[in-house]
């Protein structure tokens, strides 16, 4: 108990620490056809609001076991968690043979015309394949995330084709995917949707992909040739020791969701957060529960007093 205590007491002076923040935009059936209902946020409510979160989880990585939580089977809005399916459907595809990071993809229109957190790409252009990716997963990018699907699978409905086989193949039966980057779908169109439960699957299968783990790991990187500088969305990241990814994700509709891993002496957890009203109150949360469950202290403030930070 006195452990737990102290674990929320460190959450809310990281709260208090955290300056204002909004990470940009980003943003049906399961895989096995059962419907999915997803219950919105309330406008002009934010999701979360009386709690701090929707749904939680802590899980060891290695068996997956779930520690703590609650509303681990909630079905929520995934936002640009998104991202982590698109990228373990890709690393598929380089495994197979049939795609590999080194090659050149060349930007469409329909990538050009993306919107939310993007890296402005202009159709025509080209990038190869892990430049994209890591714009995807570290920034969010969902032009970058469009125009590495379409190449990958032909077309954006193909390769959400694969996503949804692969989250069958995970176990992941309370998801389905409609869109590669997990932006709000147009009115009467399904969204991305997810579970703790589901998450902590697609985690631990992320977590075995070290080129996932290697990307979601970068504080900055350089894009179109070093002309733009990316900064990773996790916040965590180079600020709690151990934090070595791996997603963030906002809409209106989702709130601020997080899916990260940390490891310590062996020991590596993961840590699913859906839903929270405010990226300060989810990235609190998320580093108490590292702090609780692995002992991990927080190197410095995760948003120095008046400086405003993305999620």
């Amino acid at each position: 108990m006195r452990c737990r205590a102290c674990a929320a007491a460190a959450a809310l002076v990281f709260a208090v620490a955290f300056a204002a923040a909004a990470e940009p935009p980003a943003g049906g059936k399961t895989p096995r056809g059962r419907p999915v209902p997803v219950t919105p946020a309330r406008p002009p409510d934010l999701p979360g609001a009386e709690r701090g979160w929707e749904a939680w989880a802590v899980a060891d990585a290695a068996d997956g076991r779930v520690l703590a939580g609650e509303g681990l089977d909630r079905r929520w809005p995934q936002a640009s968690l998104t991202k982590l399916m698109l990228a373990l459907v890709v690393l598929d595809a380089v495994a197979e043979g049939s795609s590999s990071l080194e090659e050149p993809v060349v930007v469409s229109r329909r990538a050009q015309g993306m919107g939310g957190s993007q890296v402005f790409l202009r159709a025509g252009e080209v990038f190869p394949l892990e430049e994209l990716m890591r714009a995807a997963l570290v920034a969010s990018a969902n032009d970058a995330a469009l125009a590495a699907a379409e190449h990958v699978a032909g077309s954006v409905e193909a390769f959400i084709d694969r996503m949804n086989r692969k989250a069958q193949e995970l176990g992941m039966e309370d998801t389905a995917y409609a869109s590669v980057h997990g932006l709000p779908p147009a009115p009467g169109l399904p969204d991305n949707v997810s579970t703790c439960r589901d998450l902590i699957r697609l985690a631990r299968a992320a977590i075995e992909r070290p080129q996932i783990v290697a990307w979601t790991a970068l504080v900055e990187t350089p894009f179109r040739g070093g002309s733009l500088r990316l900064h990773n969305k996790n916040r965590l990241v180079g600020r709690v020791p151990g934090v070595d990814g791996l997603k963030t994700g906002y809409t209106r509709r989702a709130g601020f969701n997080l899916v990260a891993t940390a490891a310590e002496d062996g020991r590596r957890l993961i840590v699913v957060v859906l839903g929270a009203p405010d990226p300060r109150v989810r990235d609190a949360f998320a580093a108490g529960k590292f702090t609780e469950f692995l002992r991990l202290e927080v190197r410095e403030p995760l948003a120095p007093a008046g400086r405003t930070l993305g999620g």
